[in-house]
C-alpha cells in the first residue's frame, strides 16, 4: 500500500507471480472482473506510481533472475524483479556493466527502471533506460503474449495486418505517426532528460542518441519505456551492455558559494565528464 512517496492505498489485492503464465493468468482474471492490475518492483517510486487500488503484480520476489548474457554482443536478458545492483554484480566478473545507476540501485528493479525511464549520475556518459532496452517479452491487455523490438518498415507493415491486439497496437502507432509526426517534430522538447510522458519522439526518430535516420529500423520497445506500466506488463527484457571502464579519476571542486557552484556546472558539462 505504500512506496518510497508519500501516497497511501490499499490494493485490492497481491499476486507475487513465479512465472510469466501466472502474470498472464493474473490479467485474464483481472480482464473477466473488470479491475486494475499495476506491475511493482521494489517501490523506489517518490511520485506514487507504484500504488493504486488494483491487484498488485510484486516481481521482486520470485521473477529476480538473470536468464543469459551474452558477453561478445553485450546484452543480457533479465527478469523485470531484479535489482540493478543484482545485475551488474552477476556481470562485474566479464569485465561489463549495466551502464543507468539510480541512487537506489541496491533496491531499484530493471522493471521498475523501464516504467520510469531511469538514468542516474552517469545518464551524462551512457544515457537512460531507454538508451539500453533491445527487447521486451510483454503480456497485453487481454492476456496475449507479445515481443517488442526493432522492426524495419517492412517488418512494421506486415506486423499492423496481425490479428488481434498486437496488430491493433502496430496500426495504431501508425495512426499516431501519421497524423501528428509533424507536430511532434516540430514541438518535442530538445532537452534528452525527459521521463514525464510518453516517447513519442521515438515515433519519428527526433531528440534520439545518436539520431535515427528515416527509413532505419523502429524499436517499439522504446515506446513502452517511460509508460509506467501503463501499457503492457514486463515480463522479460533483453537489456543492453557496457564494458567497464578500466579506470577513473576524481576531480575535487572547491567554491566560494553555491552561486558560484552552480554557474559551473555548464563550463563542467562541457569536459566530458563521466558523471
Amino acid at each position: 500500500s505504500t512506496d518510497a512517496s508519500m501516497y497511501q492505498m490499499e490494493p485490492i489485492g497481491v499476486v507475487n507471480p513465479r512465472h510469466a503464465d501466472d502474470v498472464q493468468a493474473v490479467i485474464e482474471v483481472a480482464n473477466k472482473q473488470g479491475v486494475p492490475v499495476l506491475p511493482r518492483g521494489g517501490g523506489t517510486s517518490l511520485t506514487g506510481q507504484t500504488v493504486n487500488r488494483a491487484v498488485v503484480l510484486d516481481f521482486s520476489r520470485h521473477m529476480a533472475g538473470v536468464l543469459e548474457v551474452n558477453r561478445e554482443a553485450l546484452w543480457a536478458r533479465v527478469q523485470p524483479g531484479l535489482v540493478q545492483d543484482e545485475l551488474n554484480h552477476h556481470v562485474r566478473p566479464l569485465g561489463l556493466l549495466f551502464g543507468p545507476d539510480t541512487s537506489t540501485s541496491n533496491r531499484a528493479t530493471i522493471g521498475g527502471m523501464l516504467g520510469n525511464n531511469s538514468g542516474g549520475s552517469h545518464s551524462i556518459a551512457y544515457g537512460l533506460t531507454v538508451d539500453h532496452v533491445i527487447e521486451l517479452t510483454t503480456i497485453l491487455a487481454d492476456g496475449s503474449r507479445c515481443v517488442f523490438g526493432e522492426v524495419t518498415p517492412e517488418q512494421f507493415e506486415a506486423k499492423c495486418r496481425v490479428p488481434g491486439l498486437e496488430g491493433q497496437i502496430y496500426r495504431e502507432i501508425a495512426r499516431i505517426r501519421e497524423t501528428y509526426g509533424e507536430e511532434i517534430r516540430t514541438r518535442y522538447p530538445a532537452h534528452w532528460r525527459r521521463v514525464s510522458g510518453y516517447n513519442l519522439n521515438e515515433l519519428v526518430g527526433v531528440g534520439l542518441r545518436p539520431p535515427r535516420a528515416a527509413g532505419q529500423p523502429l524499436n517499439v520497445a522504446r515506446l513502452i519505456v517511460g509508460s509506467e506500466g501503463t501499457f503492457v506488463a514486463v515480463v522479460e527484457a533483453k537489456m543492453r551492455l557496457i564494458r567497464r571502464p578500466k579506470r577513473t579519476a576524481l576531480d575535487v571542486i572547491h567554491y566560494r558559494d553555491v552561486q558560484e557552484a552552480l554557474e559551473s556546472s555548464q563550463a563542467i558539462l562541457e569536459t566530458g565528464p563521466y558523471a
